[in-house]
This record gives structure tokens, C-alpha cells and sequence, in this order.
């Protein structure tokens, strides 16, 4: 006869097999325990757990989402004893005009 086990001691194996990676007869083997009674127990545990209006949930993907801050380059122009810094990306049509507005 096997080990008497309590309803949470059942509860535990029952979560654990359904966390691991093993079919169902594999983690019984494995843990020495009757596939038979394992069923059992497991249908009589979920029938408790929907008798008291609770349902039984999993997190299937956890994901967390970072954005980064990409540090734009400025370029500085030296002009005279004038420094100038203009961010990346400034259209070179407008450095043109301003160039030629200094000098």
C-alpha cells in the first residue's frame, strides 16, 4: 500500500506535475505513485476547487517592456568665439542658411 498523503501534500504533486515537462505517467513513475489514484485525486481536487467558485489559472508569458532613451549626438560649430551645438539629424538645408547667416 502507498503513502497516505493530505489534500495539500496532493495539491503539490498535482502542480508540480503540471509545471514539469513530463507527460503524466512519467512524473507518477518517477514519484512513485499510482497514475490511477493521481487522476483520482486530481478530478476530486479541481471539483473542490470549482465547488468554492474558484478557477484554476496560470501565467502562460510574463513580459516586461522597457524603453531606452537613445542619447542624441549633437555636433558643435566653432565659429569666431562662438560654439554652436545643433542636434543629430538637422536638415542641412537649415546648417546652410545658418552658416551663411554668421558669417
Amino acid at each position: 500500500m502507498g503513502k497516505r498523503r493530505t489534500n495539500q501534500e496532493w495539491q503539490m504533486l498535482i502542480e508540480q506535475s503540471e509545471s514539469s515537462s513530463l507527460s503524466t505517467l512519467a512524473f507518477c513513475k518517477l514519484n512513485e505513485l499510482n497514475p490511477s489514484t493521481f487522476y483520482a485525486k486530481r478530478q476530486q481536487l479541481n471539483k473542490t476547487d470549482v465547488s468554492l467558485g474558484f478557477v484554476r489559472a496560470e501565467v502562460v508569458e510574463k513580459t516586461t517592456t522597457y524603453q531606452a532613451q537613445i542619447a542624441a549626438a549633437n555636433m558643435t560649430l566653432l565659429i569666431n568665439d562662438v560654439e554652436l551645438s545643433i542636434p543629430q539629424g538637422t536638415p542641412a538645408t537649415y546648417l546652410a542658411e545658418l552658416i551663411g547667416a554668421l558669417s
